[in-house]
């Protein structure tokens, strides 16, 4: 006699929910996610729920890659050493980056809408690996910060639209995801201020619908597709174009 459980598992704070299907024709666990991203945990009859959950703790890298698009994408083809040439991309674009000795004690990265610039130390002006850590923060410091001041002001127009008000929106480093709704927040990776506005706006509106529907369910989609109607197209450019957002 098979039977099904809903379960919800843990990968920090991402939370994934999954369905168990006990099956007296299964001898091995197998894990499949339908085109709705809905998790099943196909068992054998003799199989727990520990059981279960170790498998889950084995895939994870698995699940992440699967469900969000981005745990196992490949960086970019080379390391950026953060020198004059080298370019930086903002939502959706690609910018140049210029370099420049400056009386200044750590690393400062400011845009101009058309040109990057990064004002160093003269000891931070060559590529060796302590100079790159140093000019790689100031340009993550600036993504975060740039970040924090646009997504937030953007869901608003989603949140009016699902009804909801004052749902805290923020910004930071998320591990293998782009975006999660936890303890009611919106938490947002601070990675997607470099893809296009129209992709920005897909994450925004997949985690403000998290506020109405919980799973990826059915009403969940259909809620992300009122407020994004080709929110697939917006998923698989995440899904194909996920690596370049990294710094």
């Amino acid at each position: 006699m098979s039977g099904r459980l809903q379960r919800r598992h843990h990968i920090g704070q991402t939370v994934i929910p999954y369905t168990i299907d006990w099956s007296e024709n299964r001898e091995t666990m197998s894990l499949s996610i339908d085109d709705s991203l809905e998790l099943t945990v196909t068992a054998p009859m003799t199989a727990t729920v520990d059981d279960v959950e170790e498998v889950l703790e084995s895939r994870h890298d698995w699940l992440l890659e699967k469900l969000y698009g981005l745990k196992e994408q490949e960086g970019p083809p080379y390391p950026k050493e953060y020198l004059t040439g080298e370019k930086l991309q903002y939502r959706g674009r690609q910018y140049p980056l210029e370099v420049i000795e400056a009386d200044v004690d750590q690393p400062e990265l400011a845009f101009d809408d058309q040109t990057f610039t990064l004002r160093v130390h003269r000891l931070d002006a060559e590529a060796d690996d302590i100079s790159i850590r140093r000019k790689r923060q100031a340009v993550v410091d600036w993504y975060i910060n740039r970040a924090k001041e646009e997504l937030p002001k953007r869901a608003v127009r989603f949140e009016s639209r699902l009804g909801l008000e004052n749902v805290p929106v923020e910004v930071g480093e998320i591990d293998g995801r782009w975006g999660e709704f936890a303890d009611g927040t919106v938490w947002l990776n601070w990675r997607i201020v470099q893809a296009p506005v129209r992709i920005q706006n897909y994450v925004i509106a997949h985690e403000m619908a998290h506020a109405v529907h919980n799973e990826h369910s059915d009403s969940f989609w259909n809620t992300v597709g009122a407020l994004i109607p080709d929110y697939e197209d917006r998923r698989e450019w995440l899904r194909v174009n996920g690596n370049t957002l990294a710094v």
